[in-house]
């Protein structure tokens, strides 16, 4: 339900925000599993396209394998919208845990591609497959950067953790643990957030490693405020559905020196209306298109660093 605040109002909040809040940075543009809209999600492709188009920071989401490899899908479990196994058909739902699976057994699925037909390739009519893209490791994506020579970029890195699901994951402490020695081995702490829906996630890794950033992500509206919840429990950046940011919570967030990030703002109505309410940055599918709006604004621009995947 949108509030009768104005954008004006709002304009002058997020100017005494960031006048505030110690480190406040440009706007920051992140692509949505790397390039969701026009590339496969989670893939070297797909980050190097969105490394292509030029964004702020790259989000992404994590699971640990049997063997304790930090690897980058969305779900749980292998998507079977998006998989294929060894003999190039479609696996079944439920596909098999993350945690199940080796490292190497991971390897031998392609999820270059959308199953064709399905609800989740009807979202998405503009990705271009990427046949023989396979599941990569954080670390692959931390060494892709390096070679693009892009020393700026940030990475979002969502832990993929459930409290309703305790067996299908590593439990929030040990989970935070090996990604946070992943993201310290490759030197990449201060540039790095870890963000989650999961909060005991976000707070054993502030216990770890306090010089890592954390987001909170919160979906369909509770009772209550989100932004003071997400401010009692110690969070400094909100990352809500944006369907559910409207100009009340804004000014509760600007109220808390909240860092508001919304995600996932694909349309150009809603792009524009988040710029003008004046989000802090925005996680989208479609990284060219936020980007087109910053420009047409005069907002200084990720630079682009194309690379080979």
């Amino acid at each position: 339900m949108w509030r009768p605040y104005s954008i004006l109002t709002l304009r002058i909040l997020t100017a005494l925000a960031l006048a505030t809040v110690p480190g406040a940075q440009a706007f920051d543009l992140q692509g949505h599993r790397g390039a969701r809209g026009i590339a496969p999600e989670n893939t070297l492709p797909g980050f190097a396209q969105a490394l292509a188009v030029g964004v702020a920071t790259l989000e992404l989401d994590t699971g640990v394998t049997a063997d304790g490899v930090v690897v980058i899908h969305h779900d749980r479990r292998l998507n079977a919208d998006i998989a294929r196994g060894p003999d190039g058909a479609w696996i079944t739902a439920p596909g098999p845990l993350i945690r199940s699976l080796s490292y190497e057994a991971l390897q031998r699925y392609d999820v270059g591609r959308l199953r064709p037909g399905s609800e989740y390739a009807a979202r998405h009519p503009e990705q271009l497959p990427v046949d023989g893209a396979r599941v990569p490791r954080l670390a692959d994506l931390f060494a892709l950067v390096k070679k693009a020579g892009n020393d700026s970029v940030r990475f979002n890195i969502e832990t993929k953790i459930s409290p309703g699901a305790p067996n299908e994951t590593l439990p929030p402490e040990a989970f935070a643990r090996v990604l946070v020695a992943q993201i310290r081995s490759a030197g990449v702490a201060g540039r790095s957030t870890v963000q989650s829906f999961d909060w005991r996630t976000l707070h054993a890794v502030e216990k770890l490693a306090p010089e890592i950033a954390t987001a909170y992500l919160t979906g369909r509206r509770r009772r209550g405020s989100q932004p003071k919840a997400v401010h009692a429990a110690g969070g400094r950046i909100w990352s809500p559905n944006h369907e559910e940011l409207d100009t009340a919570a804004m000014v509760e967030a600007r109220a808390l020196q909240l860092t508001v990030i919304p995600w996932t703002v694909n349309e150009p109505g809603f792009i524009e209306f988040y710029l003008d309410l004046g989000v802090d940055g925005m996680i989208s599918d479609y990284p060219e298109r936020v980007r087109a709006s910053m420009a047409r604004r005069g907002l200084p621009l990720p630079p682009a660093t194309p690379v080979e995947p």
